[in-house]
């Protein structure tokens, strides 16, 4: 009985989150993709167990609030804003503040089915997401080791996935490297050449866009809003 109660409250949720777009209904996909929640500054292990493009279920022992947004990171996207609108146990159900695309929905089917408990949601162990950020930022070994305060022969186990950095230690990582501590631990989406982005979709485009001006303003990404007007439909 629990289960038919969870879906259907999956459901309701679905439904509340699409009422501003009654053109669409997409569906549900039901997988087990490992990745991590961020709530008040915090991150925690969590698992996605239902996606769609509004919403999703997640699975954490972390006791998540329903006042405070948080977020999920998700592959090829990075950290994506969501709010808590029910729980039952470790189960919460969740809608986006933006709807995903279908492109995005299913870039989370297949890291499901590719993940494990090693690997973020880009299909990178820790060490090797330090190492490309580190090289992405055009950082050497001693370099980035002496921002973050440790040797480097203790930045080598880091990115040789021999240790793993304490959480002090992960925060100051992070600021280091450009990226928020949820999107270090469980997957940052690798920064698209131009080349790439010249024939990308649209929305590779606009959260480009976004990383870009949130870069340029010193604001989070979140509080970036790309709108298009595409006029009125006939």
């Amino acid at each position: 009985m629990r289960e038919v109660r969870v879906s259907e409250e999956v459901e309701t949720a679905e439904s509340v989150a699409q009422e501003g777009d009654p053109r669409r209904r997409a569906r549900r996909l039901v997988l087990r993709l490992r990745t991590g929640v961020g709530q008040s500054g915090r991150a925690f292990d969590a698992e996605v167990l239902n996606l769609s493009p509004s919403g999703m279920l997640v699975k954490t022992a972390a006791s998540l609030s329903l006042d405070d947004p948080l977020e999920v990171v998700l592959p090829k996207i990075g950290p994506v804003i969501a709010k808590v609108v029910w729980f039952d146990d470790q189960l919460y159900g969740c809608s986006f503040a933006k709807q995903l695309s279908d492109e995005e929905v299913e870039a989370a089917d297949f890291a499901s089915g590719h993940s494990d408990e090693l690997h973020g949601v880009d299909n990178e162990t820790l060490g090797e997401r330090i190492k490309r950020l580190r090289k992405n930022r055009g950082l050497s070994m001693r370099a980035l080791a002496g921002l973050a305060g440790v040797s480097k022969p203790t930045l080598w186990k880091w990115e040789s996935d021999r240790v793993r950095p304490r959480h002090t230690t992960m925060q100051r990582l992070a600021v280091e490297l450009g990226i928020s501590e949820l999107e270090l631990v469980y997957g940052a989406p690798a920064v698209r050449s131009s080349d790439d982005l010249e024939t990308g979709s649209l929305a590779d485009i606009v959260r480009d866009a976004r990383r870009r001006i949130a870069e340029a303003a010193g604001v989070d990404e979140s509080r970036i809003d790309v709108r298009i007007d595409w006029g009125e439909e006939d």
